[in-house]
């Protein structure tokens, strides 16, 4: 593999966490001997190492490091008036990986120096003659972007412990306790989602062993743990999904006059009947705090379920939207025999329909939550 000549290197100490958790982690990664074919896997091995036991404040010391060894003195000034906002993790553990033995492909080190150059180039020049002691002020985009990067760091600090436990999913992994600890703005969650939606991709490739190279690189977990993997994958998926729910639900004032389902679902679109079929739905107003409903749309022919978040609790209606509800779970299938499946549905009780519903030999797919002048509202608990 092509690689970038390197300044012949110091002895660099390895370093030591001080931690009991290094029985489980292990040491640092030395490169003695430098990943081809696993590559991808022993570096992702190594981030989550360094994530794991250092923080913001170590990446930028071993950026520092990094630039010293490379005789660049001039750079090691700039970077400390540049913001801890600035510093990117990533950039600290491949300056790191570099001086402890990994030999940086071309592209790699393309990729660290585009990285120190943005890092850098985030405090301004100073000109000469001219002192500005004014510190730089962090933007509430900024801060918003720090707890974003903590709650991915803590994820994959979660995620690291599961794999080291067994890769056994259970009940006690729950991703969206740190999500909510970390208070990240709802509408910047979804880039938690997309990366970990790359991952579960990568994981499923794995399991159905259609790129060798990438099946190697994982060679050291078995069958059952790729698949406990691809679950915490899709946990914390489901639970970014959860949490943009949960946001919803908590934005109400902190003092309001009790609303009436009837108002709520005021703005609600509804079909009342379907002529036809002799079918009489209920009002939305019976949407209102429930945890389970079915609903179906006589335009599409769409039986659907609507199930309420587990974190929630029970969903609501705001203006013409269910709120609350499960995205993972709320779900629907197209009925090719209305005039039977939709009475049987309104006769009922709730592990009949489910039965009904799970006999619907058609394709699943996931509802949006908005209301139709075409959604009929069979049935509520």
């Amino acid at each position: 593999m092509k690689t970038i000549t390197q300044p012949a290197r110091a002895t660099v100490r390895p370093l030591n966490p001080r931690s009991a958790d290094t029985k489980f982690m292990g040491d640092e990664p030395t490169w003695r001997v430098q990943p081809v074919y696993d590559r991808v896997s022993q570096m992702t091995i190594a981030f989550n190492w360094y994530n794991y036991f250092y923080n913001k404040k170590d990446a930028r010391d071993m950026i520092v490091s990094y630039l010293e060894t490379h005789g660049r003195k001039n750079d090691v000034r700039l970077l400390r008036g540049v913001p801890d906002s600035a510093i990117s993790l990533t950039t600290g553990w491949l300056c790191r990986m570099s001086l402890v033995g990994l030999d940086l492909t071309d592209a790699e080190q393309v990729r660290l120096d585009n990285l120190l150059a943005e890092a850098l180039d985030s405090k301004p020049t100073p000109v000469a003659g001219k002192t500005d002691t004014a510190p730089a002020r962090q933007t509430i985009q900024d801060r918003l972007r720090e707890k974003l990067s903590e709650c991915a760091g803590e994820l994959e600090g979660l995620f690291d412990d599961f794999v080291v436990s067994g890769a056994k999913m259970s009940a006690d992994i729950k991703p969206i306790t740190i999500i909510r600890g970390k208070n990240v703005a709802p509408q910047m969650v979804n880039e938690i989602a997309v990366a970990w939606k790359r991952k579960l991709v990568e994981f499923e490739t794995v399991i159905g062993g259609k790129d060798s190279q990438l099946a190697e690189g994982y060679a050291n977990f078995s069958k059952i743990q790729m698949r406990g993997i691809v679950k915490f994958c899709e946990a914390v998926i489901n639970d970014c999904g959860a949490y943009v729910q949960i946001k919803k639900v908590d934005r109400k004032p902190r003092i309001a006059k009790a609303i009436s389902p009837e108002k709520r679902a005021a703005k609600f679109k509804f079909q009342a009947e379907i002529a036809d079929l002799k079918i009489k739905g209920l009002a939305p107003a019976n949407l209102v705090d429930k945890s389970e409903a079915w609903l179906y749309d006589s335009k599409k022919r769409k039986l659907i379920h609507v199930v309420a978040d587990s974190h929630v609790g029970t969903f609501t209606i705001k203006s013409n939207s269910i709120i609350g509800f499960s995205t993972a779970e709320s779900v629907q299938k197209t009925v090719r025999k209305p005039a039977d499946i939709v009475k049987a549905m309104q006769a009922a009780g709730k592990p009949a329909a489910r039965k009904i519903y799970k006999d619907l030999n058609t394709t699943e797919t996931q509802f949006n939550g908005r209301g139709t002048e075409n959604l009929v509202v069979l049935k509520a608990w």
